[in-house]
């Protein structure tokens, strides 16, 4: 029997039976009852003889089963129930006779349903079943159930128009007072249950006041109580709901609620500009929770620029964020205008997530909105302070960003009158080129781009002010100044300056007497210079037969250009490190020497550098430290000396502090990697999701450009990847 479904239920315990008055008697009764109103209905006379004879007949089944010591189950019923049991009694009585003798436990039941026949004044008494027996009966075919009446006391005009209302719910004071301080408060909302399945963390809403003005705030807590004292921590109850399982829970049983996290208030000021300022302000009670549906007010609330850098849609939870604006989403911008100071790229950028999460897809897409032609930027250094298209140099391990050159095919119109509605860029860039570094064994297939090949090589003249590039990283201090002191003599000589001419000077026997013997150089210390520098992999780089790079800057760092230097075909790690770090020292060398190169010194330039963590990993020595110092000095001065730096990795832990405290904005892909995770140093509410984002969704912590929020990139890349 289902407990569940019956309407008033009482236990008596060990108490005997009732017993029931004869069939006779009651037809005594209703006769006499019918003669006092002066009339004799013939057909309830005999309705009410069937059903006395059915109560005979129920009550004979539960004594004979029933033992007195069982607890008993009374079950009121009806007149409804009485009146729809009449009109089936012939049907009935067999039935319930012959289950009589045939299966005990049937006709319990069977007689329970027969006994529906009695007055609601009268009651049928019924064992109580173990737990076995109500399984067992629930799986019957022949289970009938008593459903509840339905509660009368709702409006229903009420819920109607909560359904339909546009409010999430109201603020209220039922639960805990309004509160509201200078570092934290308490706004608590109750959801009504129309709207409950909308509602996630990190939901944004407004909440308006009286003068016009809204406070703009975000779901932090949720949180259901019950709207009656129930005890629903027993097995009995555990035991119904999982029996019922596949009934939906009543949300009026229950208060939603939602704590409010306030992040400004909006309000109009002079000439009708919408501005925010802090939330001092808290609201009424009984206010409306309302949804944000006005792109201005989310962008405005968060702080996000109107127009910059596109880096993606805003979204809540792995969805998107949808207003009453069209287009319906609310674009991401990354400031990149001098209205409050610099462009955010020269404050430095850093891309970072597992490996296929989508980093190089994202890469390509940010990076393709800065190379347009009415993208410029001006020098603080340049002597007519005349503005500039960038140059775009990137390090691609993967032979993956030469595409830049060519179209995405696949990009329908539809997507592209989308693009241009929210000003992103799309499309090739034709001034995109690859520059190969000639390695003696290795040939760049060149297969996956269009772009212009221009083969270059590593003159052993940029060593002489960067001892590093051949420093190996064991290398100790007094070593290290040992090599400098053979490279100044060296190239202090007559001899043409080359690796090979650098070698047989040092491994003249002349050479090492004359530095030992005078004592410049200890011998042990002269013996380990030489052999970290006889390296094999160096003649494979340096003095090549192609032009050198010294001669190529003209070509390389072009205003509005994009110069990729792939290092996939090289299959020595060493000289991929060789030919990354021998750019980036050209970089730095040039823009932060007073006399450096003009192609370099007064052009923009953006420097995106894949698997950062390779050239800028925590100093671990003297070669590291070397290295590590000189860019963090280039990343400090970045903003006046137009260098942006562009970083992509996947283990952000290993970049050197000096040079990551340097990042203003970080796009956070999903990470796995709890050293990682925490070395992001972004609020704890955010750190937690960080494994959870799928693929395309990130967390943009970029505190000179909003408030920290959760975007998702586009779903297709504006040029080609393969």
């Amino acid at each position: 029997m289902k407990y569940e479904n019956t309407n008033i239920f009482t236990f008596n315990s060990y108490k005997p039976k009732k017993e029931s008055a004869p069939a006779s008697s009651g037809m005594e009764e209703n006769a006499d009852l019918k003669e006092n109103h002066g009339e004799i209905n013939l057909e309830d006379q005999n309705a009410g003889e069937t059903a006395n004879s059915v109560k005979d007949i129920s009550n004979r089944v539960t004594s004979a089963l029933t033992p007195d010591t069982y607890e008993e189950l009374q079950v009121p019923f009806s007149d409804t129930l009485l009146k729809d049991s009449q009109e089936d009694i012939s049907d009935l009585i067999p039935e319930a006779e012959s289950d009589i003798f045939s299966n005990s436990t049937e006709a319990i039941f069977k007689s329970s349903s027969l006994s529906k026949a009695a007055p609601l004044s009268e009651t049928v008494s019924l064992p109580s079943p173990d737990l076995s027996l109500e399984s067992e009966a629930l799986g019957s075919s022949v289970k009938e159930s008593l459903p509840f009446e339905p509660f009368i006391g709702y409006d229903n005009n009420a819920l109607k128009a909560l359904q339909t209302s546009e409010a999430f719910g109201i603020i209220t004071t039922g639960i805990e007072p309004l509160e509201l301080t200078a570092s934290d408060a308490v706004i608590t909302g109750y959801i009504t249950s129309a709207r409950r399945h909308e509602i996630r963390l990190g939901t944004y809403v407004v909440v308006p006041y009286e003068n016009g003005e809204k406070l703009f705030a975000k779901v932090g807590k949720l949180q259901y109580r019950q709207e009656f004292v129930v005890d629903d921590a027993t097995e009995i109850h555990s035991r119904r709901m999982l029996s019922a399982r596949g009934n939906p829970v009543n949300e009026a049983d229950y208060k939603f609620l939602a704590y409010l996290d306030p992040l400004c208030i909006l309000y109009l000021k002079k000439g009708s500009t919408l501005t925010r300022r802090m939330a001092d302000r808290i609201p009424h009670p009984n206010t409306p929770i309302l949804p944000v549906t006005d792109r201005l007010e989310v962008q405005t609330g968060l702080n996000i620029p109107q127009e910059g850098i596109f880096l993606g849609h805003l979204s809540v939870g792995g969805e998107l964020l949808k207003t009453h604006s069209e287009p319906e989403t609310v674009a991401y911008y990354l400031r990149n205008d001098y209205s409050m100071g610099d462009p955010l790229i020269f404050r430095h950028m850093l891309i970072c997530g597992s490996t296929g999460t989508g980093k190089t897809f994202l890469s390509k897409n940010i990076l393709r909105q800065f190379m347009t032609e009415n993208n410029r930027y001006r020098l603080r250094s340049s002597p007519d302070k005349a503005r500039k298209n960038p140059c775009l140099v990137i390090m691609d391990p993967q032979d993956e960003y030469s595409q830049l050159f060519e179209d995405n095919e696949t990009l329908s119109e539809d997507e592209k009158f989308r693009l241009e509605s929210e000003n992103v860029v799309y499309g090739r860039v034709t001034s995109t080129k690859a520059f190969v570094a000639k390695v003696d064994g290795q040939r760049y297939p060149g297969d996956k781009s269009r772009a212009e090949q221009i083969e270059f090589t590593i003159p052993f003249s940029l060593v002489e002010h960067n001892p590093w590039l051949i420093a190996a990283a064991g290398m100790s201090e007094l070593q290290y100044i040992g090599l400098e002191v053979l490279l100044g003599d060296f190239f202090r000589s007559n001899v043409p300056h080359t690796y090979l001419n650098f070698i047989n000077h040092i491994d003249n026997e002349g050479t090492r007497s004359y530095y030992v013997d005078s004592g410049k150089l200890h011998e042990s210390s002269y013996d380990g210079i030489v052999r970290r520098v006889r390296n094999p992999f160096f003649s494979k780089v340096f003095d090549r037969d192609a032009s050198p790079i010294t001669e190529l800057l003209d070509k390389i760092f072009k205003p509005g250009q994009i110069s990729v230097f792939p290092t996939e075909y090289i299959s020595d790690p060493r000289i991929r490190d060789l030919i990354v770090l021998t750019i980036m020292s050209l970089i730095v060398d040039n823009k932060l020497s007073t006399t450096g190169e003009k192609a370099i010194k007064e052009t923009p330039i953006i420097l995106a550098l894949d698997e950062a963590h390779r050239y800028l990993s925590k100093a671990k020595g003297e070669h590291s430290r070397l290295i590590i110092s000189r860019f963090a000095d280039a990343a400090r001065q970045g903003r006046k000396e137009g260098l942006g730096l562009f970083l992509i990795t996947q283990d952000p832990q290993d970049i050197d502090d000096t040079v990551f405290k340097q990042i203003n904005t970080k796009l956070i892909l999903n990470l796995n990697n709890d050293a990682a995770i925490t070395s992001l140093k972004v609020p704890k509410e955010y750190e937690r999701r960080i494994p959870y984002l799928k693929k395309g969704q990130m967390i943009v912590h970029s505190p000179d450009n909003s408030d920290i929020v959760e975007i998702i990139g586009l779903s297709n890349c504006v040029v080609r990847h393969r």
